[in-house]
């Protein structure tokens, strides 16, 4: 298929492609969960899941989420704290609220999910890619679904020079995916090209010779297929430095509602942003956080302060890494004392072993690693520790 952008492959060409594709796909898909059901629902769930996140991570996630919610009326009927609880960890909260505003449309008109990709486009936060995915796979709609694995293949497959997330590109990438979708078994299609970009069409490293589309591929017999897709060159992290209060009282521990996104209707630490001087790396090691202490005590005293409530910060705790979108963030807890002042919302104290308590994982972290004393009460909320946070809490 090493043809100019504007023709369209020969009929024997696209059918060859599409029997390599798919006896490829017969042989070796991956077992996953959502693959053993026709379920649109628990299809949509994965969907939404596995926006932005890997198949390792969303697998337990989704695995909970539909033994506690097997039907969009019982999300419906759920807490936005339940869900957010339920979620926590695995990142992109919005698509947690669009996913219950989903659910609620659905139990709204009778509790059954749309069948076509037109309909299910209706639904609050299920776009063009998820309402493909569900209604090729779940009711063989022949619709092309287009994710990030999906724009790779293509644009290697035909070397595309253009970027996917401009419109002439989008355009493009869906004008051949149209073309190139088999009618006949459109979910399985769908599926194996995401299956291909997430498995042998890596962004690094592809591994062509294991392709079955590789005698097709134009990139390949360019010999640059990881020049592809293309990319305009990628903004800087933007480096951010956080401090948060831990405070600790009978066993519960002082957390504010974010109000705003990200991770909004979370429960975090109250913690306030600490400017960074021009050049500054977060490079917060012992000694660094250290030569700071002043700074990051008086930015977190007054944050309370505005809230009515006087307190002396402590000594820093080992900073915490934490990435949302473009922002590359250090957070830095210091368990404080209370001096004076009354508690107001959104400022609450609340016990780690409250069930369906939506906190962060920052925050979880922050708890484990620099409370003790709430330790096994945090634990008790069922959140997974990373190896090094069990070190740690051996340690103590």
């Amino acid at each position: 298929m090493r043809r100019p952008a504007a023709s369209p492959p020969p009929a024997r060409e696209l059918a060859a492609a599409r029997r390599s594709l798919l006896s490829w796909w017969d042989r070796g898909r991956r077992d996953l969960p959502w693959r053993r059901t026709s379920d649109p629902w628990a299809i949509l769930v994965s969907e939404v899941m596995l926006q932005q996140t890997t198949v390792a991570a969303v697998i337990p996630y989704w695995e909970r989420f539909l033994s506690r919610w097997p039907r969009p009326a019982d999300l419906a009927r759920a807490r936005l704290d339940e869900l957010l609880a339920a979620w926590a960890g695995l990142g992109y909260y919005r698509r947690a609220r669009h996913l219950h505003a989903a659910a609620c449309a659905v139990a709204e008109r009778g509790g059954e999910l749309p069948v076509t990709a037109g309909e299910l486009r209706e639904l609050p936060g299920v776009g063009d890619y998820t309402a493909a995915a569900v209604a090729s796979i779940a009711h063989g709609e022949p619709v092309a679904a287009v994710d990030g694995n999906v724009d790779r293949v293509l644009s290697r497959l035909f070397a595309l020079p253009l970027d996917p997330r401009s419109a002439a590109g989008r355009a493009e990438l869906r004008r051949r995916a149209d073309a190139l979708l088999d009618p006949a078994r459109p979910g399985d299609w769908n599926q194996a090209l995401m299956e291909l970009g997430a498995t042998l069409c890596r962004p690094a490293a592809p591994r062509c010779t294991a392709c079955p589309l590789r005698t097709s591929c134009a990139a390949l017999a360019a010999g640059v297929p990881e020049r592809f897709p293309v990319r305009p060159a990628r903004a800087a992290a933007v480096p951010m430095l956080r401090v948060a209060a831990l405070l600790v009282r009978d066993g519960r521990v002082l957390l504010s509602r974010r109000d705003a996104p990200p991770n909004e209707g979370f429960l975090e630490l109250p913690d306030a942003e600490v400017p960074l001087r021009r050049g500054a790396d977060l490079d917060l090691s012992a000694r660094a956080t250290g030569v700071g202490a002043r700074r990051l005590r008086s930015a977190l005293e007054a944050r309370l302060a505005a809230a009515g409530l006087r307190v002396r910060g402590g000594a820093a705790l080992p900073p915490l890494r934490h990435t949302i979108m473009r922002f590359t963030i250090r957070i830095v807890p210091l368990r404080c004392e209370l001096l004076a002042g009354r508690v107001r919302a959104p400022l609450q104290w609340l016990d780690p072993r409250g069930a369906d308590l939506p906190l962060t994982t920052v925050t979880r972290r922050a708890i484990l690693a620099g409370a003790p004393e709430v330790f096994e009460a945090a634990r008790a909320t069922g959140y997974a520790r990373t190896r090094r946070e069990r070190g740690a809490a051996t340690r103590r």
